[in-house]
């Protein structure tokens, strides 16, 4: 019995001290580890497990953090609105007045002005007046004297207005020209060209109305007569139409006069289509039963010759082609009406749609015409497009009735008159203005442009275009449906060359072809081209070399023949 409970105390004695937990060991700090957590297990019959230290890991060096550039800032253009919109201008007692049809606002530009002509890009108004030839800044009002001491009558601009022609005599026209009046005139006269930078004139022969084509680089221009018949009192028989480029030189005859019933009398008052692909002009034939009988004619102005397009009555003021080349306007003043009116009675408009042909019955017999009469509006003195073709201005008696009979003597008077907006295909819309001089002549001139400007340059354009943002600072850039402006600064003088200047624009044009550099009077050069946009477009326009920047305009390549003149205006006016 005492065995027994021996051994129960043995067996207690034993659970007792396999229940006792050993302290843990104290902890040493390792160098450079981290804390380490020690397992331990109970010390029965097995031996205590050795710890095992967790691997040490070294602490990452901290990195920098990359700081990213500072963006380079362009600054961007300064931007100048226009300082005004597109004006009708016009003669009231003898001073250039412009009224703007779309306020009603009206502003005296000069006054004793007998011509003037405005360039196109609208900024500068070349004024005729007894003193000689002023050019006045049509922004602001700046004047400056550029021909003395000559009495001058028909002015017209290069489409980069950098020159001028007129004709000038030793005694002023008699206006409005009739078949004597203009062949004293022209007999007298004189046909000079100006430029402007250089200050220089030149003759360019006897002669008179001289007009520019849109390429700046042919004038049109007539001869004066050469013959007196024995029935007139004047010289009224045989000259020509004259063409000659711009120094005056490799003169030809599209059109000649000598007096026959086919050529009749005088050829006069020349007139390019907006593409200059075409040159139209009045043939006076002369009496013929009871009327004397005026063609006006358009020929190509490569092979001369030409078709009619309207046969009318009198003397006729030169034809005004519509922006598109589609349409034309013909003032007939009907001098010699064998009905005994005068006064506005005896002016008439013609609108012809040069689309198709036509046949009228002449004294001679039928006569195909070219195009489609779309309207005649009798009493109408005056007739000028505005500059994107959708109306018309036209000059009228005063208190103008357009449905009044055209056959009563109703407005005999050579009184002040009113102008009047017609849709394009005649209609009358509205009276803009009243006290317009007696047969004045009517200018519609486009806005002001837009102008944009850097430290480096400065480019010009219509406002309904959109400045592009500048990618660097050299470049200057606008575009509208298709339109382009875009002036690049180079310090590379061999990329202003002809042989350089297409790869340093590759970005804003491919070019295809390209022509012979003309050389303008401001000593910058002058490049007409072809080719493609980025975008596979095929696009014609100009380029401007100057001693400091390229110059491109473009305009899709169908758009581009009417549209020249415009954008040879806009390389010009960059700097």
């Amino acid at each position: 019995m005492q065995h027994r409970l021996w051994l129960l105390c043995l067996f207690i004695l034993a659970g007792c001290a396999a229940a006792t937990v050993p302290p843990s060991p104290e902890s040493s700090p390792l160098p450079s580890a981290s804390p380490t957590i020690v397992v331990t297990t109970p010390t029965n019959s097995l031996p205590t497990a050795v710890p095992t230290l967790t691997p040490t890991v070294a602490a990452a060096s901290p990195v920098a953090t990359a700081v990213p550039p500072t963006p380079t800032t362009i600054a961007q253009p300064d931007v100048v609105v226009p300082a005004y919109p597109a004006e009708i201008m016009f003669l009231r007692n003898g001073s250039l007045v412009a009224l703007d049809p779309a306020s009603g606002q009206e502003r005296v530009l000069a006054s004793g002005v007998r011509d003037w002509a405005v360039d196109a890009s609208g900024r500068q108004i070349a004024i005729a007046n007894d003193q000689g030839i002023s050019i006045v800044d049509r922004a602001s009002g700046v004047v400056r004297s550029v021909v003395n001491n000559r009495t001058a009558y028909g002015l017209s601009w290069t489409s980069d207005g950098l020159s001028f022609a007129y004709a000038a005599a030793s005694e002023a026209p008699v206006l409005p020209f009739d078949w004597e009046r203009w062949s004293r005139w022209c007999a007298a006269a004189t046909v000079y060209i100006v430029d402007l930078p250089s200050a220089t004139e030149r003759t360019i022969g006897p002669g008179c109305d001289p007009v520019f084509a849109s390429d700046g680089r042919r004038l049109a221009y007539a001869t004066p007569p050469t013959m007196q018949p024995a029935f007139l009192p004047f010289p009224g028989q045989t000259n020509a139409i004259q063409l000659v480029n711009r120094a005056g030189a490799n003169a030809w005859n599209p059109a000649t006069a000598d007096g026959s019933p086919d050529q009749g009398y005088l050829v006069y008052a020349p007139a390019w289509s907006p593409d200059a692909r075409e040159l139209a002009y009045q043939r006076f034939l002369g009496y013929q039963a009871l009327v004397d009988i005026n063609l006006t004619m358009i020929a190509d102005s490569s092979a001369g010759g030409g078709e009619p397009v309207l046969a009318g009555a009198g003397w006729h003021r030169p034809p005004a082609f519509a922006p598109d080349g589609e349409r034309v306007a013909i003032i007939e003043y009907n001098f010699s009406d064998a009905r005994g009116f005068t006064g506005y009675d005896i002016w008439k408009l013609y609108l012809v749609e040069l689309r198709g042909e036509r046949t009228e019955f002449l004294p001679g017999g039928d006569l195909t015409l070219r195009g489609q009469l779309i309207a005649r509006i009798p009493r109408i003195v005056a007739a000028a497009w505005s500059p994107d073709g959708s109306s018309l201005a036209v000059l009228a008696p005063a208190a103008w009735n357009p449905t009044a009979d055209a056959n009563n003597p109703l407005y005999a008077n050579e009184g002040m008159g009113e102008i009047w907006q017609l849709l394009p295909q005649g209609t009358p819309q509205r009276r803009l203005t009243t006290a317009v001089d007696y047969a004045s002549s009517l200018v519609w001139a486009p806005a002001d442009l837009v102008t944009a400007q850097t430290a480096s340059g400065t480019i010009r354009f219509p406002a309904d275009w959109e400045l592009l943002p500048l990618a660097q600072e050299s470049d200057l850039m606008a575009t509208a449906n298709g339109r382009f402006i875009g002036r690049r600064t180079v310090a590379d003088a061999s990329l202003l060359s002809a042989a350089g200047w297409a790869q340093t624009v590759a970005d804003w044009v491919t070019v295809v072809d390209a022509e012979s550099p003309y050389q303008l009077p401001d000593g910058s050069q002058l490049i007409a081209f072809s080719g493609q946009r980025s975008d596979g477009s095929a696009i014609a326009g100009v380029v401007r070399l100057t001693s400091t920047a390229i110059i491109v305009s473009f305009a899709p390549q169908a758009e581009w023949p009417d549209y020249r003149a415009s954008g040879i205006a806009l390389v010009v006016a960059a700097r």
